[in-house]
């Protein structure tokens, strides 16, 4: 009886194992959107980010790249959404080799956003994970957003300018 039990519950899990990544697989078929609209729907679908938090984001990536996940900067050393440079580059490279992704990709990229900000930029994503949903909220991620992970040169004045672009531009198009 109690063999019999314990296959049962054997049975059980690992069917169950089977059928998690069915229930949580991404319904979203990225390629399908425009490189805004994709990040837009993985910062608010599979990062759970609120819309506020969502736009900082989006404002920063307009400066950062125009949503373009192929283009280098800073003479060939920043690479991608969020311009990644030299070593963090490298470790974007090497991320989406490892985890199957293409490295021009925005999903791609956003995996490894995703990545980085958990296990290197903890307080960033506290911080984005808790912004006020609002106007002000999408400011205050965006100014956050440039002067602790993108740390642009004069990030108080870029940080003010992806600011308003995201408490004026984004936040009012995506919260209706």
């Amino acid at each position: 009886m109690k063999t019999k039990m314990i296959s049962i519950l054997l049975a059980v899990l690992i069917l169950g194992s089977l059928m998690i990544p069915a229930v949580f697989a991404a319904d979203t078929d990225y390629s399908e959107l425009d490189n805004e609209t994709a990040v837009y729907t993985y910062l608010t679908e599979e990062m759970g980010l609120n819309t506020a938090a969502a736009c900082g984001v989006l404002a920063n990536i307009e400066y950062e790249s125009g949503f373009d996940p192929t283009v280098w900067g800073d003479g060939g050393t920043s690479h991608g959404l969020c311009q990644w440079h030299s070593g963090r580059c490298s470790n974007l490279s090497r991320f989406c080799e490892e985890n199957g992704y293409d490295v021009d990709s925005v999903y791609g990229q956003m995996a490894y956003l995703e990545y980085e900000l958990t296990n290197s930029y903890p307080s960033v994503l506290e911080y984005l994970q808790n912004v006020e949903d609002s106007a002000s909220g999408a400011y205050d991620a965006a100014w956050y957003w440039c002067c602790h992970f993108e740390i642009p040169a004069d990030r108080e004045y870029q940080a003010d300018l992806r600011g308003t672009a995201a408490s004026e531009d984004y936040y009012p198009a995506y919260a209706s």
